[in-house]
């Protein structure tokens, strides 16, 4: 009687699993997770070899069996009868990520609470060719120039554990590339500040982080350069307008209407004496100067723009409010925007240089401006993209 009760339950999961796994797939379960339905891998030695084959061929099944929402809920309860409740992370999105180079990525977005985040997946062989490529400028600049390295990371990272242990981890790949940075690099650990800080850090739709973010990230670079601060206090606080920015603009046909961002500042221009000169270089070393009439503020614009009207190959800062002071060239993506207004209470000069855009030699602008220090300053999102790394080297190619 025993064994014919087993061959019975035995013959029963057969015909369970065979109706599970011959049943049309349930789409509409992965229509609610808000992502495409996972297609069969293609079947290569590379694949074989990486692990990703098996990986994705696991996902394929998963997606592809008959009353698929039913078991997850079953799952679900029987769970929670051992203690266990489960917890929904948000809603993901699939997209695209590019940081305005030719290289684009597939990537992910979480919608929580009505904020848009990008998340975060490592590249350990690109992060190994960033530390390389920050190292190789450094032996290439003149000995007597001071180097500095910031990562910046992003909102997820700092949000309930439940959330931002969906991405990798940000902290792991910022030090990770530190680590891998030669002796005449200091890192800035942006990171502790930013995690320690307070307040409207970083914007609810977009991916950069506030003038209030990067308050945090000066304050970790005159940490590392022995530099003091100024005080947000000694600046007036504005707020300029209300705005949605480009996560939101990727996000919006995937989740209701989000109360919109405040671009907030404080109005370091006010308080200084400021001439900005912005330059492009052409390929047969001419160049152009333009933009004598800007500010660190484009009034015109109502969304991260609004910081130095966005990115240009170069911009020269000078603070005329200064008799003498050091001058600083930052190698930079768009994050460093908003970090500017900052620096300028600490330099005679401030520098910018984007990579993406530049075209002329990093030694003879070193020369040009008679820099003391050189700071690379990069949201962490960069350092996944490997033609951005190829970029850097180009700066000191001859």
């Amino acid at each position: 009687m025993h064994k014919y009760v087993l061959t019975v339950l035995f013959v029963l999961l057969l015909a369970g699993s065979a109706a599970v796994f011959l049943s049309p797939a349930d789409t509409e379960s992965i229509k609610a997770e808000n992502r495409e339905i996972a297609a069969m891998p293609e079947l290569t030695a590379e694949k074989i070899e990486d692990g990703s084959f098996a990986s994705e061929f696991d996902s394929y099944v998963n997606d592809n069996i008959g009353f698929r929402g039913k078991l997850m809920e079953l799952s679900g309860k029987i769970r929670s009868c051992f203690g266990f409740t489960p917890q929904l992370v948000g809603k993901v999105i699939s997209t695209t990520a590019d940081i305005g180079t030719a290289q684009t990525l597939d990537s992910s977005l979480m919608i929580v609470d009505g904020k848009v985040m990008e998340m975060f997946s490592n590249k350990p062989e690109v992060e190994s060719g960033y530390a390389e490529a920050l190292n190789n400028i450094s032996r290439e600049i003149p000995g007597n120039v001071k180097m500095y390295s910031m990562i910046v990371p992003t909102q997820l990272e700092f949000e309930d554990p439940l959330y931002s242990n969906a991405q990798d981890s940000q902290k792991d790949c910022i030090e990770s590339i530190d680590r891998l940075l030669a002796p005449a690099i200091t890192p800035v650990d942006a990171y502790s500040r930013l995690e320690a800080g307070t307040g409207y850090l970083y914007f609810k739709t977009d991916h950069h982080w506030t003038m209030d973010g990067a308050y945090c990230g000066y304050e970790a670079f005159m940490d590392a350069s022995g530099g003091r601060a100024v005080s947000k206090n000694d600046f007036e606080y504005k707020e300029e307008s209300e705005f949605y920015g480009a996560l939101y603009q990727k996000a919006r046909s995937q989740m209701d209407k989000p109360e919109a961002d405040t671009l907030e500042y404080y109005d370091v221009a006010e308080e200084n004496d400021l001439s900005i000169v912005m330059r492009v270089i052409y390929e047969d070393g001419s160049s152009l100067e333009y933009g004598e009439n800007s500010t660190l503020f484009d009034y015109e614009k109502e969304d991260y723009t609004f910081f130095l009207g966005g990115d240009q190959p170069l911009i020269e800062i000078t603070n005329n409010s200064m008799d003498d002071g050091k001058t600083i060239i930052v190698i930079k993506d768009s994050y460093a925007n908003a970090l500017v207004p900052w620096l300028v209470n600490n330099y005679k000069q401030v520098i910018l240089i984007d990579p993406r855009s530049f075209e002329g030699s990093l030694n003879e602008e070193i020369e040009r401006y008679e820099a003391d220090e050189l700071a690379v300053v990069n949201y962490v999102f960069t350092t996944t993209f490997s033609d951005y790394c190829e970029l850097l080297n180009g700066l000191v190619e001859e």
